[in-house]
């Protein structure tokens, strides 16, 4: 699979730098607006984790806007310029047009399913990923909050995001199978955390949610963990247990299953468990249902439990893929 270029009239159509370019418009495609003298467009792309992502360069200004497409995908872009400066413009979910600065220490996130434009100055380098609402374990409203907001890209999650994101197109091919994975879980988490931010209205302290999620990660392994034990150690009702992790886009439950299946599949992954059965280290993490364990963690990663285990096993392969041009 490659990146494909196709040149026109009106600029360049970019596709296949997210999903397989299948048919003559790919749910990815973009165009790519410039000088009438094209001075070279890189892109290279690979997956980290369940993450499709792609790395841009050029030493031309461009203006990127969407095409059209018969088929698109759920999906949101995740963007960092890396090198050089610009803007991202969409309507945001309350109808408002957003802009949103575009830097080395920023992150944006936009819906391609709406009309967006792209403006770089070059030379400049672009990272964008592909986030859906079931990879981050978020409601696909959560996701549409934080979209072209100019206030979350400049807040302190979007720069610890943004410093680990700019390491990625440089060091991805060092990194080991299990590393990518790890490295993956890091970007989804920091991620979830930072649009749950806009969906809450920012990043205000609660001191009780935070006093419940460390109360939780002590006690994983207990499989009566339930929300009516957790809210009874807390000295509240359940009810406002559920009305806490509301306001964090959050329910206990779903947090609980999310943080025990992050912790299966580390240990999965892990060399030194190689030998150590399934039901052991689902077990370890109050999981005792193995139909259950199977069933969810395909919902949230996309495979088998064994079939995760084979491939952490494997080292980094050359799943890099570069631009084709015609």
């Amino acid at each position: 699979m490659s990146v494909e270029q196709l040149r026109g009239p009106r600029g360049t159509v970019v596709q296949g730098y997210l999903c397989e370019a299948a048919g003559s418009v790919a749910p990815d495609a973009v165009l790519l607006h410039g000088p009438a003298r094209w001075t070279g467009l890189s892109a290279r792309s690979w997956h980290l984790g369940r993450l499709p992502a792609c790395d841009f360069r050029d030493r031309a200004d461009v203006v990127v806007t969407p095409v059209p497409a018969t088929r698109r995908l759920p999906g949101h872009c995740l963007g960092v310029l890396l090198e050089g400066e610009g803007t991202l413009q969409q309507c945001g979910p309350d109808g408002v047009d957003r802009t949103v600065l575009l830097g080395p220490d920023r992150v944006v996130l936009y819906s391609r399913n709406r009309p967006f434009r792209l403006r770089v100055r070059g030379p400049y380098r672009y990272l964008v990923l592909e986030v859906t609402p079931s990879v981050l374990g978020v409601g696909r409203e959560v996701l549409h909050a934080a979209a072209a907001d100019d206030a979350l890209a400049a807040s302190p999650s979007a720069r610890v995001l943004a410093g680990l994101l700019a390491q990625l197109p440089d060091q991805f091919a060092g990194l080991s199978a299990q590393q990518r994975l790890m490295t993956a879980d890091a970007v989804t988490g920091l991620l979830a955390g930072h649009v749950r931010a806009a969906w809450r209205g920012g990043g205000h302290h609660d001191e009780l949610f935070e006093a419940v999620l460390r109360w939780i990660d002590d006690r994983l392994g207990d499989p009566a963990l339930s929300p009516g034990t957790i809210a009874a150690a807390h000295h509240v009702s359940t009810r406002q247990l559920h009305k806490v992790s509301s306001r964090h886009a959050l329910t206990v439950a779903g947090h609980v299953r999310a943080r025990r299946l992050d912790l299966v599949r580390r240990d999965l992954g892990d060399p030194a468990r190689r030998g150590e059965p399934v039901a052991a280290i689902a077990r370890r993490w109050g999981i005792v249902d193995a139909s259950h364990l199977s069933k969810a963690f395909r919902t949230r990663y996309g495979l088998s439990p064994r079939e995760h285990r084979e491939r952490a096993a494997v080292g980094p392969v050359g799943d890099l893929r570069t631009t084709s041009a015609r």
